[in-house]
């Protein structure tokens, strides 16, 4: 009887155990199924490539780059990528692309694109909007979040329904540092914000020389420094030293040869 007792208890003692290791095994074998899952989650990071280069061509959402690495240029989708940018996508623009790397479609499609160098940024010339505070002859006091700048404008463009004035708010586009006594090139008050005149951009300076064949010519600003303005349809030989002019120009004032756009004598 004592033996079969015995026996009866070792049995259950090892169906007992037997039990526990069952579970600890499904337990075990059921942690590897998150660690295949990260894996996968890894790998498919890993298949995003990328890559810098210049937009040489814009057609809809289709952009061709010339690869810095490289120099090869190739095309990609960009309809469903995330585009970082301040200024409109333009030819000349340096970008960096995210694409899937194991994409065999043309175009590419891309997952990111950041504009890095904006050819429309760089064309820009740096804008001020505050309120002014004191108007002199040659020079107005500019209040911009709170601090005051003195600014030239012996040759600034002037947008407004009468001129320059204090208490009023502007919009200031200069050259050099706000801290700096900058020059103004161009001021366009509040009253005149959304005219057309304020979407020009122009110029206005004494004639300091005259290209031999006429065909440029050189402003000379209030605070020493030169301009020179060039054309392919104006013959700049109408003009003489010393005339003031205010010239409507295309680009940036801080280009080497500026393009004239039309001329006003003053």
């Amino acid at each position: 009887m004592k033996k079969a007792l015995l026996i009866t208890a070792i049995a259950a003692v090892s169906i007992s155990a037997a039990a526990c290791s069952s579970k600890k095994t499904a337990e075990t074998t059921a942690a590897p199924v998150e660690t295949t899952a990260a894996e996968t989650t890894t790998e498919a990071e890993t298949n995003e490539d990328y890559t810098s280069g210049i937009i040489t061509a814009i057609d809809g959402d289709v952009l061709t780059v010339k690869d810095d690495y490289d120099d090869e240029e190739r095309k990609y989708d960009i309809s469903g990528a995330d585009v970082t940018n301040e200024f409109p996508l333009s030819e000349g623009d340096w970008v960096d692309i995210t694409f899937q790397a194991d994409s065999t479609e043309d175009p590419i499609p891309a997952i990111a694109v950041d504009v890095t160098s904006s050819v429309l940024e760089q064309n820009m010339d740096p804008v001020a909007e505050g309120k002014i505070k004191e108007v002199a002859s040659d020079t107005m006091t500019l209040e911009v979040d709170g601090e005051e700048y003195k600014i030239l404008t012996g040759n600034a463009y002037v947008v407004g329904k009468d001129g320059i004035k204090a208490d009023a708010d502007a919009e200031v586009t200069y050259l050099g540092d706000l801290d700096d006594e900058p020059l103004a090139i161009k001021i366009v008050m509040a009253d005149a914000k959304d005219s057309d005149d304020a979407k020009i951009n122009a110029f206005v300076g004494k004639v300091a020389q005259i290209g031999e064949d006429g065909d440029h010519i050189v402003l000379e600003a209030q605070t020493g420094d030169f301009f020179t303005f060039v054309s392919d349809d104006t013959d700049f030989s109408q003009y003489a030293e010393g005339d003031t002019l205010q010239i409507q120009y295309d680009g940036s004032i801080n280009d080497k040869e500026i393009q004239a756009v039309k001329i006003t004598k003053k």
